[in-house]
């Protein structure tokens, strides 16, 4: 295990929190096993109450920066990991999903080949099944306005450009840490996804995006708010705009996005969603969410 502070051409980072056993060995050896092998992998401990320790120090892998820290949360996890990183690239990873083995290669590859661009994620296919996820190759505002356009753990970044532009996580938008980021980034920096599968991502009842649903929706709301803030201040102008966006979001979505109507996503998250049977339109109320006030 590292202990000193060697460059590294790739800084990959992986909060960890009271994640299973079974899952997080995977994660783990999903990076360790990968094609690319000039990392450091950074593992922030933070203030797990299981057995995650015990399971990361069973690793005698020479890459792996152990850090432990009190329960501060994942942004902090993922900030104290930027600012101990020492590669030009930064890759970032979840506990519970599986990087593919040639993940970092092509992705670096990609940053390598394309100076221009800061930021690159990749599709991920759901794990145990054939349901990929899949964004747009070339993000535009628009297109993060109507959704969070990256899945988390397939980003790689140049290390240089976030602290050009002091990117870093927000605490305070929970459960949508990654998509603040990616608000605050647009601003400066040329994003894009590699239009194939590199992850497989794992859901399951305990994790964040199925288990906090309702939080996660407004904390997104909150981060489309503060996009629309650096736009304009004018409401009828943010309303256009919002639905500017989710008509382009409909337009490409896949088929079930397609069959339940999105309009109006932006006032109360669709509480009424239009279903279309055989040519029969069937209107069902469905939960309402309120949008908050922005105190990003």
């Amino acid at each position: 295990m590292q202990t000193g502070n060697s460059t590294k051409k790739l800084s990959v980072i992986m909060p960890v929190y009271n994640t299973k056993e079974e899952f997080l060995r995977e994660a783990i050896e999903s990076i360790l096993n990968q094609t690319f092998s000039d990392f450091e992998f950074i593992i922030v401990n933070d203030g797990s109450t299981n057995n995650a320790e015990e399971v990361i120090l069973s690793y005698k892998d020479d890459r792996i920066v152990y850090i432990k820290q009190e329960n501060q949360g994942v942004s902090i996890a993922s900030n104290n990991g930027i600012e101990r990183a020492n590669g030009e690239y930064i890759a970032r990873m979840d506990s519970d999903d599986v990087s593919l083995p040639d993940r970092f290669e092509k992705q670096i590859k990609f940053l390598e080949d394309n100076p221009e661009y800061s930021l690159v994620g990749t599709w991920a296919r759901i794990l145990g099944t054939k349901k990929i996820i899949k964004f747009p190759e070339d993000i535009k505002l628009i297109d993060l306005l109507a959704d969070c356009t990256f899945v988390h753990s397939t980003i790689m970044y140049r290390k240089s450009d976030i602290d050009r532009y002091n990117l870093r996580y927000t605490a305070g938008a929970k459960l949508a840490e990654d998509y603040m980021f990616y608000a605050k980034a647009i601003k400066y920096l040329k994003m894009t996804n590699l239009q194939e599968v590199l992850l497989e991502y794992r859901v399951y009842p305990d994790n964040t995006s199925s288990s906090k649903k309702d939080e996660l929706v407004q904390n997104s709301f909150v981060v489309q708010d503060f996009i629309l803030d650096f736009i304009t201040n004018d409401t009828k102008i943010r309303k256009k705009i919002l639905d500017l966006a989710y008509k382009k979001k409909s337009k490409t979505s896949n088929l079930k996005e397609k069959i339940f109507s999105i309009k109006n996503l932006y006032k109360n998250w669709a509480k009424y969603k239009l279903i279309t049977i055989l040519g029969f339109e069937i209107c069902v109320k469905s939960k309402e969410y309120k949008r908050g006030v922005s105190n990003a």
